[in-house]
């Protein structure tokens, strides 16, 4: 499969009346979906942590709350439908002569985890980063079930306090990405790679820095990170400091998550600079105070989920010691829905680059107002449409769909141009447009698995 989307418009020739527009995923009218209630977890929570779901396996999640005076640890819980979420009493270890859902001690700082299919070791399936004690640098770990952690060697991998949450993945071409901050940089995000999980990249690559477009009190807390076909998607912890303080190491503000992406993992942008993705709370909300993504989204079938740690307190010196209420919150939004096309009353239009048609089928992800349409057509590499297949000639698309198949009159799959180049144009009337998709005959790949559309 290969996918048209419209995080900027590389793969676009000419656009005319449409805008870009970052669409948002929704907050679960239950949040919070728990909070920090136990003990051991001091009304404290951060999404230094992860979520993920693997077939056959609960939902799964681990996230980091605070024992006084600032030492970190890493919790465990676990949920059917990642909406009710219980915290196991295991014996990693006790509190009070109670067994508890703590299940790392080491005062890891930024933890993220993965789950790793491709690895034949079974006890080396789950594997997490973390600044941890005695170096405080960046180490790796390994587990059969995400509880119990072994060091894959003695010493840190990279050689830097990561003071911040981290991003964690694995590319389609097997290399293991970290995104941190270096020591002695500042609130900035850095990349580190392996190709075997023990040896890493010498000298991290900053990948992200505020530019001439943000404000001097926006800082950049770290970022979270995941595959999506040829892209990564990241949520982009924007750090607000409070205009109240001087200096480089603000620590009053408030945190919420940007989109970004990037094609490399090196050339990274932001969807919508300035506009958050998930914004933390108003008013008297819950979340109002810091909002931080966790490491990777969740794909699931049909929706992907945004989980994050939410607090009713601001960024601040020693919060952890101050009464406040931490939960964990969850947002979702239909696949490929980051950025839309957004056409108004004015019919709008647009041409693709040029591209190999290999497809049997074109489908659109698209969303229209009562009086609105989507119409699709093919054209030669000049701009030409083709006889039977322009965009005049296609039933126009209507409705709330994701997957719709583009039909034109008179003409069938048979009458594509297979193995011809050429482009797309599209017409559209008070509609949105998310995606275009190039379904090959007989494949059925995940929405998250995809080849760019363009040669």
């Amino acid at each position: 499969m290969k996918k048209f989307l419209f995080f900027d418009y590389r793969e676009i020739e000419t656009v005319q009346g449409f805008t870009r527009v970052l669409e948002r995923p929704v907050k679960h009218p239950d949040n919070p979906l728990f909070v920090a209630e136990k003990p051991w977890e001091n009304g404290n929570m951060q999404l230094y942590g992860s979520v993920m779901k693997v077939e056959g396996r609960p939902f799964q999640m681990w996230y980091s709350v605070i024992h006084r005076p600032w030492r970190m640890v890493l919790a465990y819980a676990e949920s059917e439908d990642g909406i009710v979420w219980k915290k196991p009493a295991l014996d990693s270890f006790t509190h009070e002569g109670r067994n508890t859902n703590i299940v790392f001690t080491n005062d890891p700082h930024g933890p993220a985890v993965i789950y790793d299919a491709d690895d034949p070791r079974e006890d080396w399936r789950y594997k997490m980063v973390a600044g941890a004690a005695p170096s405080g640098c960046i180490c790796a770990y390994r587990s059969p079930d995400g509880i119990r952690w072994t060091p894959v060697r003695r010493f840190p991998g990279i050689v830097t306090n990561p003071d911040c949450p981290m991003g964690f993945l694995r590319t389609p071409d097997g290399r293991y990405a970290v995104y941190h901050r270096l020591h002695g940089y500042g609130r900035r995000v850095f990349r580190s790679e392996s190709w075997d999980f023990v040896y890493w990249t010498g000298e991290p690559r900053m990948v992200m820095e505020p530019d001439a477009g943000d404000p001097p009190n926006v800082q950049f807390y770290g970022m979270g990170s995941a595959p999506y076909g040829p892209y990564e998607i990241g949520t982009l912890w924007i750090y607000r400091t409070s205009l109240e303080e001087f200096g480089p190491n603000n620590m009053n503000g408030y945190q919420e998550a940007e989109l970004a992406y990037a094609r490399s993992g090196y050339a990274w942008h932001r969807a919508a600079q300035g506009t958050p993705f998930v914004p933390h709370g108003q008013g008297n909300a819950w979340d109002r105070g810091n909002l931080q993504c966790a490491s990777a989204p969740v794909y699931l079938e049909d929706e992907i989920r945004y989980y994050y740690m939410g607090t009713d307190m601001t960024h601040r010196v020693h919060w952890e010691l101050e009464p406040q209420r931490a939960g964990l919150g969850m947002a979702a939004m239909k696949p490929d829905r980051f950025v839309s096309l957004c056409a108004e009353a004015e019919p709008a239009a647009l041409m693709t680059g040029g591209f190999r048609l290999s497809a049997t089928e074109i489908t659109v992800n698209a969303c229209t107002e009562k009086d609105g349409w989507v119409q699709v057509g093919i054209a030669t590499p000049d701009g030409k449409p083709i006889q039977g297949l322009s965009e005049e000639d296609s039933i126009q698309i209507k409705g709330d769909v994701y997957s719709h198949v583009v039909r034109w009159r008179g003409m069938s799959a048979q009458d594509l141009p297979a193995g011809q180049t050429v482009r797309l144009r599209i017409r559209a009337k008070n509609a949105r447009i998310y995606a275009i998709s190039l379904h090959e005959s007989d494949e059925t790949p995940a929405y998250h698995q995809f080849d760019a559309a363009r040669l």
